[in-house]
């Protein structure tokens, strides 16, 4: 039997889809602004990706364990805590329902380029290695006509805002290339990679440094198929992490300067919204920032997991965590070339504890190394649902 071929109203829909998709995936790196990026995501993908919704429903969302129809019913159950917010309860409904319509739109095409240009989507972890040596040249063509800057240097355009998602967006660049090494040794590959360290460490983000520290070495065990050490390994990591906590507890360690002032901040959140309980937040607000005294300006939560406990309480959590084991489920226990997702969901996670925000806002630079690697590991298309 042979596959019914597209019509023209689908391979224009298709073709713009995946062009969107593409330049956004393009745009965490190159693109001039993050209003650029923002714009790249909201003409290139919200009306296809309404499209295939409509009229390609079943075979978009309920084939392949229906991992389409679970990551829009996650998305809109992470929405909720809009409807128990202080104030204007239909206003924040409506504004916040265009971040729903964004992360699912990102899903769809996804889920497009898995279905009907598999070839492509295997060829994602090149294209962000091309763009981030891109980006990466242009860093340091910034650093060698600024030169060296106390609180970390910043690349250009999209990258040029802050210097902790600078360091951020290339390590993810070097996890790509580091990952490869493992099989492929090339002189001009390290060299590659020790541009790309020194540019994580001028940078100075400190996140950036712990998730490759945490990523990279797990990320070579399980790629070796020592998986059962690589988790260890984890475990090993947490069990650090928990004794930290414990020292700083017990005021053996400074928290905030440690932390950079992260629980003074969390501290002057939690006071800004009266109404939080700890089950089910204080409501998904439309604002992102709280003025912060101590700091003297308006900040972010400065970490995913806050931001889950704050807005949406152990609720939001909880529900984010099943996404999370879904995902790793999705993936399996061995190891293959898209495993890559694994390793930069793992850097991505790591990194959250200390910066980004709820996971259902306006498109933002975390999700490079979160919904974008989640996305690509659970809406990975079987083979008889692939279009031939």
């Amino acid at each position: 039997m042979t596959a019914q071929s597209p019509s023209t109203t689908e391979r224009v829909f298709s073709g713009w889809l995946v062009i969107g998709l593409v330049l956004y995936l393009c745009g965490f790196y190159l693109a001039p602004s993050s209003k650029a990026q923002y714009l790249t995501l909201y003409i290139g993908l919200i009306l296809p990706a309404l499209y295939f919704t409509l009229f390609h429903f079943r075979r978009y969302y309920l084939d392949d364990q229906r991992s389409l129809l679970w990551v829009a019913l996650i998305t809109i159950a992470l929405y909720l805590p809009s409807m128990w917010v202080d104030g204007d309860v239909v206003d924040t409904l409506r504004k916040n329902l265009k971040c729903v319509i964004f992360v699912i739109s990102l899903a769809v095409a996804i889920r497009h380029l898995q279905l009907d240009h598999p070839a492509l989507s295997q060829r994602f972890p090149s294209i962000i290695l091309a763009v981030s040596s891109v980006a990466l040249l242009l860093f340091y063509i910034v650093l060698a006509r600024e030169g060296l800057q106390k609180d970390g240097n910043l690349g250009m355009g999209n990258l040029g805002d802050n210097p902790n998602e600078t360091g951020l967006a290339l390590s993810v660049g070097f996890l790509i290339l580091a990952t490869s090494l493992i099989t492929k040794t090339r002189l001009v590959s390290y060299l590659l990679a020790s541009a790309f360290l020194v540019a994580i460490m001028l940078a100075n983000s400190r996140a950036a440094m712990l998730g490759l520290a945490i990523s990279l070495p797990f990320a070579v065990l399980f790629q070796k198929g020592y998986s059962k050490l690589a988790i260890g390994y984890l475990l090993c990591c947490l069990l650090g992490a928990l004794a930290i906590v414990g020292l700083m507890l017990a005021g053996y360690l400074d928290a905030e300067r440690l932390l950079s002032k992260r629980p003074s901040l969390w501290g002057e959140f939690l006071s800004h919204f009266t109404n939080f309980h700890p089950l089910w937040g204080s409501g998904l607000s439309g604002g992102v920032t709280v003025f912060s005294e101590v700091q003297g300006k308006k900040l972010e939560p400065h970490s995913l997991f806050f931001a889950l406990l704050l807005r949406g309480g152990l609720l939001a959590a909880g529900i984010f965590m099943a996404l999370l084991a879904l995902t790793i489920v999705r993936h399996g226990r061995k190891a293959s070339p898209h495993s890559i997702w694994l390793y930069i969901l793992l850097f991505g996670l790591v990194t959250q504890f200390f910066e980004g925000v709820y996971p259902v806002r306006p498109p933002n630079s975390f999700w490079l190394y979160t919904w974008l690697p989640i996305l690509m590991i659970l809406l990975k298309a079987n083979k008889k649902h692939v279009q031939p």
